[in-house]
């Protein structure tokens, strides 16, 4: 029986303020067995999610503060200016930003906001780039008619992605909400249970010492909302197309609320959830679409993809990361586009 490795690093974990943190760690590192460690919780890097001396957590920290230097220096530069703006960004809102009794966001505040608005979202977006990359390379057909969109709506000579023009292209936003049906990134969510909490038609009653763990993705994976739900179908999403009347198109009817970062539903009955829903819808989900349009409008400009094996079948999810990322190491083939064919 595995005995629980915490309370002999939590022992361990009192550093001697004498010593350097580099030297400190390391003769705590070389102190520690691995084996108990990997065997008790998997993925090991939970382990550096708690701060613990590994090699990955002392240069986060370098890194850290590394990042915050830079965003801080650009603002104090700014500052120095005399507040003198060239242009609108994030830095000049948060820099002008204060809080509900007039008190300003401190610079490091400021920078440290700036890095979550860097990094967030980061494992989602590329865990969703890569199931779109795996569904196209699997239906060529549906490849093809992105880039005859592509040309048909832009033009022939392709001019440089605008966010104006990725707005006009209907089936590029089509494939990036079918492939979030199916595969939305977040697969698991626990929440603490604050209140008793009755199961509606049956005699339960979740207690408060429980936890509860909820699955965005199931309902839009059942075939009460989406006819044929485990078809990849972008069309499904066109008007007058396969989604059932009762589901996703009642989101469009919902009366709208503008949290600061686009207008999105103020309702929660949508079976289309990769982004959650009411107050605390995701607040990247507009930039996850403009980020997502780019990345597969520039694939489909360039790339011709396809399967190596030919399958259309694409790989299973692994559920074991905290993403919904492919099972396994699949591959595909691609071919660079010619120009001067535009083929």
């Amino acid at each position: 029986m595995l005995q629980n490795p915490l309370p002999r690093l939590q022992s361990t974990l009192r550093l001697d303020p004498s010593k350097g943190r580099k030297s400190e760690i390391n003769s705590t590192r070389a102190s520690l067995s691995c084996t108990p460690i990997s065997t008790w919780v998997s993925p090991p890097s939970t382990l550096c999610s708690l701060g613990l001396p590994f090699r990955t957590t002392a240069s986060g920290d370098r890194a850290q503060q590394k990042m915050t230097q830079v965003y801080t220096d650009i603002i104090r530069e700014r500052r120095k200016a005399g507040g003198k703006k060239d242009s609108e960004d994030m830095v000049w809102n948060l820099m002008s930003s204060v809080y509900k009794d007039g008190t300003p966001v401190p610079d490091v505040e400021v920078a440290h906001m700036m890095i979550a608005l860097l990094m967030a979202g980061q494992h989602s977006s590329a865990s969703t780039g890569s199931w779109i990359v795996l569904r196209l390379a699997s239906r060529p057909d549906i490849l093809e008619e992105l880039y005859q969109e592509q040309l048909r709506v832009l033009g022939p000579d392709l001019p440089p992605l605008t966010y104006e023009s990725l707005q006009r292209l209907e089936l590029h936003s089509n494939v990036i909400k079918e492939t979030l049906r199916l595969h939305a990134p977040i697969h698991s969510i626990l929440r603490a249970v604050k209140s008793p909490m009755p199961v509606d038609g049956t005699k339960y009653v979740v207690p408060t010492s429980h936890n509860l763990l909820a699955a965005p993705g199931v309902p839009s994976r059942m075939a009460d909302y989406f006819p044929e739900p485990m078809l990849w179908d972008p069309h499904r999403w066109e008007k007058g197309g396969g989604v059932n009347a009762t589901g996703v198109q009642d989101e469009a009817a919902e009366e709208k609320v503008d949290y600061g970062y686009g207008l999105v539903s103020k309702g929660a009955n949508s079976p289309y959830l990769p982004f959650g829903s009411g107050r605390h819808r995701c607040i990247g989900e507009q930039f996850a679409y403009v980020q997502l349009g780019t990345i597969t409008a520039a694939l489909v400009r360039a790339l011709k993809l396809r399967k190596l094996d030919g399958d259309k079948e694409v790989p299973d999810t692994d559920y074991s990361s905290l993403f919904s990322k492919p099972l396994g190491n699949p591959k595909v083939a691609w071919e660079k586009r010619k120009p001067s064919s535009k083929q």
